[in-house]
């Protein structure tokens, strides 16, 4: 099976990045396909979110994947009213809805949601993402999206 995992993070104020990788288990062992940053330009929110939903699903359709996870940010402990999180928040929901127009069995999940649909935790899952990414040579920033993706091929 081929999967996508995505990820948004804030690298710099304002320019929200999605990261995606692929993951195939289809030789019988699990493989990194690709693993491919999509930044935003500096702009208007607007453009910033409608570029972001257009490059994932540009992107998706060249990849020919089954299923797609979207890693969404966890629960703060503490109520937040800074701009970096929603402009996250608004972007997971961008490129999730980008996501399911290219691929129907499409999920959004926490930390969490995507340790339980791995069969394990939040820690789990990303210390096995990290695992695979440095088995494979890939940079860690990945790990998010990589979570996701693993949750996504054992769904």
């Amino acid at each position: 099976m081929r999967v996508a995992g995505l990820a948004v993070d804030i690298p710099s104020p304002g320019r929200p990045m999605t990261r995606i990788v692929v993951l195939d288990d289809s030789s019988g062992s699990l493989t990194v396909v690709s693993s491919e940053p999509l930044p935003s330009r500096s702009s208007d929110l607007a453009t910033q979110l409608h570029d972001a939903a257009d490059a994932v699903a540009s992107r998706l359709q060249g990849l020919a994947v089954e299923r797609v996870v979207v890693r969404r940010a966890d629960r703060p402990p503490r109520a937040t009213n800074e701009e970096g999180p929603r402009v996250r928040l608004l972007t997971e929901g961008a490129i999730t809805s980008a996501a399911r127009s290219v691929v129907v069995d499409t999920r959004i999940g926490t930390g969490k949601d995507t340790g339980a649909w791995f069969g394990s935790n939040k820690v789990g899952v990303d210390q096995a993402s990290s695992t695979l990414l440095s088995a494979q040579g890939v940079n860690a920033a990945f790990m998010e999206a990589t979570s996701a993706a693993l949750a996504a091929i054992s769904l």
